[in-house]
């Protein structure tokens, strides 16, 4: 059985997904169908890897109304939980979906109390010792006590990381995995100050060593919309990159591909896949997600068929 994964997704969402023929700004629109479920980076995270058959844990503020309606929807799909009640209401995201695009409006996130941060660490210590596998997905609520967090002890913990804001402490503390996209990641390097030449054709290369080299990430994952996906590693002090390009499909819904594909990854480092495996099997998870209406209705079976098919595109970067 897959090891356990206590997923961190503290910023979650109900999301609204509106579906359009064409969507014109300014312009009065007739929906032809709407859809509405719990949603946010750590729950869609979750939802694919208990699909893919991994066994996470997600841990995450609710707030009044929309977070019953949360809290409800994943007990129902039988995805364990550990809620922290609070007192603002849960954020809602409204999603335009038309012609392959998202354009997605996300509410302010609640603003937590004192009182709640504490709930949080006192939950949060409930199942810290227990826990080998650690996963932040996504940003932190307003208010959130970063410090509190950051004081546990991770000794002996694997950490997989798919956020930027307020996690450089993650990061001093090792992780095995940073999954970021392209604008991410070019903020990542400014907060560094490693300079960002994007004209040179050794752009990849000297940035990525950089990191690796200044701080104990094992994997580096950068990921651009339709781009190739570009993975890096130091084996024994040594460069290593590779990129592996998506096929082109008919994309049904994009929402959550980056947390599909997080949890792909997850799911492979948790049945002892090594680096080109998680790859591909990750990419490939975020591919089938593409083709379906929801993250967690991804096709298994066609996840198997893109894994085949993704397996020998694999280049090195040098």
């Amino acid at each position: 059985m897959a090891q356990e994964t206590l997923i961190l997704g503290l910023n979650p969402a109900w999301q609204r997904l509106f579906f359009l023929d064409k969507f014109t700004p300014g312009e009065v629109h007739r929906i032809k169908k709407v859809e509405e479920y719990a949603s946010g980076k750590g729950i869609n995270c979750g939802r694919v890897l208990k699909h893919l058959g991994g066994s996470p844990l997600l841990m995450h503020f609710l707030g009044t109304d929309h977070g019953n309606k949360i809290f409800d929807e994943l007990s129902a799909c039988e995805l364990p939980q550990a809620p922290v009640w609070i007192k603002e209401p849960t954020r809602i995201c409204t999603t335009i979906a038309s012609e392959g695009d998202s354009t997605e409006l996300i509410e302010p996130s609640p603003i937590l109390t004192e009182t709640e941060n504490e709930d949080f660490i006192q939950t949060l210590n409930g199942y810290w010792n227990s826990t080998q596998c650690v996963a932040l997905c996504g940003s932190f609520p307003q208010g959130f006590d970063v410090s509190k967090i950051n004081a546990l002890d991770f000794t002996g913990k694997r950490v997989f990381v798919d956020a930027i804001e307020d996690i450089d402490a993650w990061l001093a503390k090792g992780v095995e995995l940073l999954k970021i996209n392209l604008k991410e990641y070019c903020k990542l390097l400014a907060r560094l100050g490693i300079p960002q030449v994007t004209s040179s054709p050794q752009f990849w290369k000297m940035t990525a060593t950089t990191i690796l080299e200044r701080l104990p990430i094992k994997n580096l994952i950068v990921t651009d919309e339709d781009s190739p996906v570009r993975a890096f590693r130091l084996v024994e002090k040594k460069f290593q990159g590779m990129q592996l390009q998506p096929p082109t499909i008919t994309v049904q819904n994009d929402i959550g591909a980056g947390d599909s594909f997080f949890a792909g990854w997850l799911y492979a480092d948790s049945i002892g896949l090594g680096f080109e495996e998680s790859l591909v099997k990750a990419t490939a998870v975020a591919v089938a997600r593409c083709e379906a209406e929801r993250p967690w209705n991804l096709d298994l079976k066609r996840v198997a068929s893109l894994e085949t098919e993704l397996l020998s595109k694999i280049e090195k970067l040098e």
